[in-house]
């Protein structure tokens, strides 16, 4: 009897330690996320933008999913460079300026930011890495004029973004799974439902909103050159169908939009390189060792990360509605 006892007091410790743990890394990936995609858009786009003289003129945030800034500047080859780069720069500069400014701190807190500027700089990579290869978003220009040295390019970037993960997670997955009592298996079990159910809240969240608000502009942006070249191929075939009074229906419109587009398929390296970032979190997760004192998610910690959560998305959403 006194032995099931304890085993129910043990089973409620450890979901409430989870519990706490998968709150924390919920509100801490929302605050990273929104003050990530502001950085990126806002300062990295927009000001370097007003620094060259240029200006904003439209802006569009998701609430919990991506975005982007429409400016205007001169047609100069810097200033273009500069203004479309910056968001990956700027990124990448705060968060090796967080994980440098850091590294003598060894509280709970500050194990956490300084592994928010490693996700900071891995994101940056890996934005930098999928976008030269592939041609979207803000590696599209990159895309077009490395040639063939874009594959060489991504790949040292996409090495860069997986070193900053695996490292990112060394420093901070065991710490925080050593706020959950028992035996390292449990702790381990407790961290992979965190991460799941904090992870797969956002992710769902963020695909779900980009469903319900489509944006069209967004949708162009992410769009990969060989989609651009495979559209191109589709029009260009429609119109020369219509110049000699052939009518396209919907199937074989399908059909041949299936075979231009088998034509022009991409070697899957976003996809590889996911999974390349996730093997080095779990490979920096195995690296990762809990301090001597014993970590506890405090109520201050708990409080300012929730409270830094609500203050980005309601400036994120503030942001936008300005806009719209």
């Amino acid at each position: 009897m006194l032995r099931a006892l304890a085993d129910m007091r043990a089973s409620s410790g450890w979901w409430a330690a989870t519990a706490r743990l998968t709150g924390l890394l919920l509100t801490v990936g929302v605050a990273t996320s929104r003050a990530g995609l502001l950085v990126h858009e806002l300062l990295g786009h927009g000001a370097v933008a007003l620094a060259l003289g240029g200006s904003i003129t439209n802006v569009k945030l998701f609430w919990f999913a991506g975005g982007w800034v429409r400016t205007s500047v001169e047609p100069a080859p810097f200033a273009q460079h500069a203004t479309l780069l910056g968001g990956i720069a700027v990124e990448l500069v705060v968060g090796i300026a967080l994980w440098i400014a850091l590294a003598r701190r060894t509280s709970l807190a500050a194990r956490i930011a300084r592994a928010l500027g490693a996700t900071l700089a891995a994101h940056g990579f890996f934005y930098l890495a999928a976008g030269t290869f592939h041609g979207f978003g803000d590696g599209a220009l990159l895309h077009r004029e490395l040639g063939d040295a874009r594959a060489p390019g991504a790949l040292a970037a996409g090495a860069l973004s997986c070193a900053a993960a695996f490292l990112g997670a060394r420093h901070v997955l065991g710490p925080l799974a050593a706020t959950v009592p028992g035996a390292r298996s449990r702790r381990i079990a407790a961290m992979a439902v965190a991460v799941a159910v904090a992870g797969g809240l956002q992710l769902g969240v963020a695909l779900g909103e980009v469903r319900l608000r489509r944006d069209d502009t967004y949708g162009a942006i992410m769009k990969t050159a060989a989609v651009r070249v495979s559209e191109a191929e589709l029009a260009a075939w429609l119109r020369a169908q219509e110049q000699r009074g052939v009518t396209v229906d919907a199937a074989a419109r399908e059909a041949r939009a299936r075979e231009i587009a088998a034509r022009h398929r991409d070697v899957p390296f976003a996809l590889v390189l996911g999974g390349m970032l996730a093997l080095s979190v779990a490979a920096g997760a195995f690296r990762s060792r809990a301090p001597d004192a014993h970590p506890i998610i405090s109520r201050r910690l708990a409080r300012v990360a929730a409270a830094a959560a609500a203050g980005c998305l309601v400036a994120t959403i503030a942001i936008d509605a300005a806009f719209h």
